[in-house]
């Protein structure tokens, strides 16, 4: 038998096996018990990557497509105010004031999943004795239909306010952030 008909099955193999150690999909990656944001993210990670497939490999594209699309929660942002902090003359402006501050540090949650956030440190040291420690962080991102989920007051002098953003639009700013 000459040694290319040998050779062959193991030929035709190797690309199976290839297959098999190629990269995970994110809800692959995630450890054994992760949270309703993690899976979340992953499957939005999954259907993205899934849509940019076509591009790469229209074979794996196609059965992705086949696929039913998971269910996937919206990402929830959270922001709290107080009331008596609020620069406004009367009860009902600092109110309003202190309504309108929770919705904008609500937005600021959701920006941080989205688009992460940048960290900068520094410590300055004087023989073994911190003199100066300082922490800056940056957002920064587009943040596009987000709706009001609920507005609550919290005791006497606060309010909660909970934003959220479905998978289709959360796709769309992801898509836009990465250039598509």
């Amino acid at each position: 038998m000459p040694p290319l008909t040998r050779s062959l099955p193991l030929i035709l193999a190797l690309p199976i096996a290839v297959a098999a150690c190629g990269p995970q999909t994110a809800r692959q990656a995630l450890p054994p018990d992760p949270g309703p944001r993690a899976k979340a993210l992953a499957e939005v990670k999954d259907q993205l990557d899934s849509v940019s497939a076509p591009l790469q490999a229209p074979g794996i594209a196609a059965a992705a497509a086949a696929a039913p699309a998971p269910t996937v929660e919206p990402l929830v942002g959270r922001g709290f105010a107080q009331i008596a902090t609020q620069p406004g003359k009367t009860h009902n402006e600092k109110r309003l004031l202190a309504i309108r501050a929770a919705r904008l540090e609500a937005m600021r949650d959701l920006t941080e999943q989205i688009h992460g956030i940048a960290l900068q440190s520094s410590t300055n040291m004087t023989g073994s004795r911190i003199e100066i420690d300082q922490l800056a962080a940056r957002i920064s991102g587009t943040l596009r239909g987000a709706k009001t989920r609920r507005i609550t007051p919290r005791g006497t002098d606060g309010y909660e306010v909970e934003l959220e953003i479905d998978r289709g639009t959360l796709g769309y700013i992801v898509r836009m952030a990465r250039g598509y």
